[in-house]
């Protein structure tokens, strides 16, 4: 008798929508291939801009690969909805996943994905937590007194630089303003291949984990080191690694509030030309700073229960996917940008110098690394008894 591997019919949703997503990459590739001149993953203009690794081949060649495995991938996602499989039927279905991972996800993003996550940050998410964190604070004596702290440090720094200056909200702005038609659709074509990269990923890991008749959904049983007591003690230095990656480039941001800013090679002068460009740079600063204090809670109490500043949630356990979920994103985008980190050491026009300071400015490869690691330390070490395999 033939055995058999049987494939969780919950998990449908993920191959409908990597399909669809895979049918549309399949469409883009065909017109890419047929001259449309928006195809986005070659040089957008000097070599300095060859951060994919698709960007070193033809387009109709990296056209022609996307539309191939875009129009393949609709049947292999279905082939993901199916109840059961022979090992040996499976087993080219998980590698042509492996194929799709690796184009979508790490050979067709570049480092805009980070870039744009990061803008959007600065935009969108420190408004928006700021406000949540302070209606939370407000409500606590402790909270309340670092609160004013806060916005009397705010206070000395308006007094002392003008940063938050109605000019400086106008020229940031209008420069947001001009950001589409300078980009153009380039970073959504990007970024929209990176998460069907990533959907692939997922479904390649579920598969594997039923292909070795462990659980899709915990991936029990394990190895002896995602035991909880085993994960705690690895998951710490990592941690701490992933804490410290982003401080160098948030510290150098801080020095734009000083008469001589240091590094990323901005004067001066230019922050006083534009105090819009001031505003933004540090509010990047303070999203690096914030990532790396948040890092901190996948080994601190308050990254398992709900701290008292945190409305409508405080006292409460953390879900586990609540903390999970976002940090391997952000360590996915990490890792994916450090394949065109390194792809610019080896650049003829790009210098030593430069390189290393880059690397140590933007520590992706081990920042991304880290991040991942501590991440699964804390799933191994948080995890309950599975609903599914119990």
């Amino acid at each position: 008798m033939t055995s058999t591997t049987a494939l969780p019919t919950r998990t449908s949703r993920l191959p409908v929508a990597v399909a669809a997503l895979s049918l549309l990459y399949g469409v883009l590739g065909v017109a890419w291939l047929l001259g449309a001149d928006w195809y986005p993953f070659g040089p957008t203009g000097t070599d300095g801009d060859k951060v994919s690794p698709l960007a070193f081949v033809s387009q109709d060649l990296g056209a022609g690969l996307v539309a191939v495995l875009g129009v393949l991938g609709v049947p292999a996602a279905w082939g993901h909805t199916q109840t059961t499989w022979t090992p040996s039927a499976y087993r080219p279905l998980l590698l042509f996943t492996a194929a799709q991972a690796v184009v979508f996800g790490l050979l067709a993003p570049t480092m805009s994905v980070v870039i744009v996550t990061g803008y959007l940050l600065v935009l969108v998410g420190l408004p928006v937590g700021f406000g949540f964190l302070v209606a939370g604070a407000w409500r606590q004596p402790v909270t309340r007194a670092l609160l004013l702290g806060v916005l009397a440090l705010a206070g000395v720094v308006q007094f002392t630089t003008g940063l938050f200056d109605w000019q400086a909200f106008r020229n940031l702005g209008s420069a947001l303003a001009d950001v589409p038609e300078r980009v153009g659709t380039q970073p959504l074509f990007v970024f929209g291949a990176f998460l069907l990269g990533v959907g692939w990923a997922v479904l390649g890991v579920r598969g594997l984990r039923t292909a070795r008749g462990r659980c899709v959904d915990c991936g029990r049983p394990g190895a002896w080191w995602t035991r909880p007591e085993v994960a705690r003690r690895w998951g710490f230095w990592a941690t701490i690694v992933a804490v410290l990656c982003p401080m160098p480039y948030a510290l150098l941001r801080m020095t734009w509030l000083l008469p001589n800013p240091v590094g990323l090679g901005i004067e001066a002068s230019d922050l006083d030309a534009d105090p819009g460009l001031k505003l933004f740079g540090l509010g990047l600063g303070l999203i690096a700073l914030a990532s790396g204090i948040v890092t901190l809670g996948l080994i601190r109490p308050w990254g398992e229960v709900w701290p008292r500043w945190i409305p409508f949630l405080a006292g409460r356990p953390v879900a586990i996917k609540a903390a999970v979920i976002p940090a391997a994103s952000a360590a996915a985008l990490l890792l994916v940008s450090s394949i065109s980190m390194v792809q610019l050491l080896w650049l003829p026009e790009s210098s030593v110098v430069t390189n290393v300071g880059n690397l140590l400015l933007f520590p992706f490869p081990l920042w991304g690394g880290s991040l991942a690691v501590a991440t699964a330390a804390y799933y191994y070490r948080r995890r309950k008894s599975c609903t599914t395999c119990a």
